[in-house]
């Protein structure tokens, strides 16, 4: 059983409800349901990100970044951050989606190395959505050997 803490807690709720919200908005609009990332900063502000898909692949962006943008232009650029993946699926995966190679460096950079990775798995039902697999990890954890760049003499 997974234990999260009264902060996991509200930024999970937080994300449940904001899925729900975008994604009704983005229906309505003709448009389908996408990956979010929820942030949380040390002082408990939550920010939320988006995936953005393009035609190239260079032009597109991580809902974890997007969010953790958020959080540097209105905060800071270092926290103690928590961070919530909520991936849309059609039926229950066996693992949830972590965020990308690029999106660890990002996380790993501005977090620590005990930074929460919260993954969760929607659904989209007739009557609603759904959220039936949470899993939880460490920036350490999906990230042991982290880039560092080699200073040349």
């Amino acid at each position: 059983m997974i234990v999260f803490t009264k902060e996991e807690q509200r930024i999970i709720e937080h994300a449940k409800k904001a899925v729900v919200a975008y994604n009704k908005r983005r229906k309505a609009k003709g448009g389908i349901d996408t990956i979010y990332a929820f942030v949380m900063s040390d002082i408990g502000n939550i920010y939320d990100g988006a995936c953005l898909e393009t035609g190239i692949g260079s032009g597109s962006v991580c809902a974890e970044r997007h969010a953790i943008a958020n959080m540097v232009l209105e905060e800071t650029y270092k926290a103690k951050l928590k961070i919530v993946v909520v991936d849309p699926v059609p039926k229950i995966q066996k693992v949830s989606t972590t965020p990308c190679g690029t999106c660890r460096h990002v996380i790993w950079e501005r977090g620590t190395q005990n930074t929460a990775i919260i993954c969760i798995q929607y659904i989209r039902q007739k009557t609603g959505w759904i959220f039936p697999k949470i899993e939880k990890h460490t920036i350490k954890e999906l990230y042991p050997h982290p880039y560092t760049p080699v200073k040349w003499d």
